[in-house]
């Protein structure tokens, strides 16, 4: 400290007019005193062992102050990482916006929802980034209003839900980050719904199924059982007068109008178990030349007008199928076949087999389908222009598409107006 005070003693007796040094002895220690006469004549005494005590204290207080700033700076960097640590671990992809509409910061999970390419840097102010994810979405301009083009001090907080192009829902929300009181900008919390979306989705596809279903229950039944109270009301006032000729046609009409409300209603529990997911494939071998000639046994004795014939090409003796899943494809497409062709028309049912798969083709020569109906052939409850005068559910075709489906296979359908019909099905051999 000795070779400080001197240098700082030198320092000022270059400003000094008429120095003069006076040397004291205090105890063990040399004090120095400097009198001068600063140039505006005025006398000046410096202790310097008191200047350089001080000057001691305030370097002690300059050193705790920095270790103190350090202390802080190294907190505030531990604080960093735990922040960066909690937006990288959250579900939600985070995104942070200056007051400039500067990107500040985003979290991995927000790259990886967006799926923002390596070769693309998300920096401060990024074109090529804001552009790429305004390209994802159907309605990029959603996107611009409430981030980019957004007033940042804007007080309130904001929702929106963002439909993408490959089919995800993202749901955002904002609200304004402040410091001290002073909004500094915005952070955006956004997350996936889109199994939200599609449960919703599904959930009011169900309703509509529900309210058609009721609609066509109420509609398709009234004709059986009006036939059945009409039949039973004849036969309860005459039948002690009435000869069997008179009764036997009756109670026919009765059984006829019974088999169509059970098919009916099968056809209304086989279609919701299909809607519902309550169907599962249970493949086990079966030899489907003699389930064909079964199949058509079973047809021929409910109808005896219209022939039914069967071939079969390819070893098709043993495959890997779900026989009660099966069972309701081929029953409604022969049923249909028989319904839509003319009284004692011919219906073929032919299976050739593959190594890999099975294929059924089921074709009639009847009054075929408009090409306008083929695009909705398939839809629960639709029935072509051309039936309205015969009796059905339109929950058939549905029904099979759903089945055929469910066993990974595919079907298709070619037809000509008043030439016929022809629908192939091609399913895989399970095993």
């Amino acid at each position: 400290m000795q070779t400080d005070g001197y240098t700082l003693v030198c320092s000022i007796s270059r400003v000094a007019l008429k120095p003069q040094l006076e040397l004291t002895f205090v105890g063990q220690d040399w004090e120095f005193n400097y009198i001068f006469r600063c140039q505006s004549d005025e006398i000046v005494e410096l202790n310097m062992h008191t200047l350089i005590e001080e000057l001691k204290e305030i370097n002690k207080h300059l050193q705790q102050e920095v270790f103190t700033l350090k202390q802080k700076e190294s907190d505030l960097e531990k604080s960093v990482v735990l922040l960066r640590s909690i937006l990288e671990s959250t579900a939600y992809g985070m995104i942070a916006i200056s007051l400039e509409a500067d990107i500040v910061s985003v979290n991995q999970q927000f790259i990886e929802m967006w799926q923002v390419p390596n070769s693309l840097t998300i920096s401060k102010n990024s074109l090529p980034c804001r552009a790429f994810l305004e390209n994802q979405l159907k309605q990029p301009q959603l996107l611009r209003d409430s981030m980019w083009e957004m007033k940042c001090d804007f007080t309130g907080d904001r929702y929106d839900i963002l439909e993408l192009k490959d089919g995800r829902f993202f749901a955002q929300y904002s609200k304004p980050q402040r410091l001290e009181e002073k909004i500094i900008g915005r952070v955006w919390s956004i997350w996936d719904i889109s199994e939200l979306s599609q449960a919703v989705e599904k959930s009011q596809k169900l309703s509509e199924l529900r309210s058609q279903l009721l609609s066509m229950v109420s509609h398709q039944l009234r004709t059986p059982l009006n036939v059945v109270s009409f039949s039973n009301s004849l036969l309860t006032k005459h039948i002690h007068e009435w000869t069997s000729d008179k009764t036997l046609p009756l109670l026919g009409r009765i059984q006829t109008a019974v088999e169509q409300m059970s098919k009916m209603l099968d056809d209304i529990l086989l279609f919701t178990k299909a809607e519902t997911a309550k169907l599962h494939i249970e493949a086990k071998p079966l030899n489907l030349v003699q389930f064909c000639h079964e199949m058509v046994a079973q047809i021929r004795t409910c109808n005896s007008q219209n022939k039914v014939n069967f071939d079969s090409q390819g070893s098709c003796f043993t495959t890997f199928v779900d026989r009660k899943l099966l069972a309701p494809i081929l029953k409604n497409l022969l049923d249909n076949a028989i319904k839509y062709s003319p009284s004692g028309g011919v219906v073929d049912l032919q299976l050739f087999c593959e190594p890999e798969k099975v294929i059924f083709q089921v074709a009639d020569r009847g009054i075929g389908i408009p090409v306008t109906d083929q695009q909705r052939l398939f839809e629960p409850f639709y029935r072509g222009s051309n039936i309205a005068h015969l009796p059905g559910t339109g929950l058939g075709l549905s029904i099979v598409k759903t089945l055929v489906d469910l066993h990974g296979g595919h079907i298709d359908v070619k037809s000509e107006i008043g030439v016929g019909t022809t629908f192939t099905v091609i399913l895989p051999s399970m095993k």
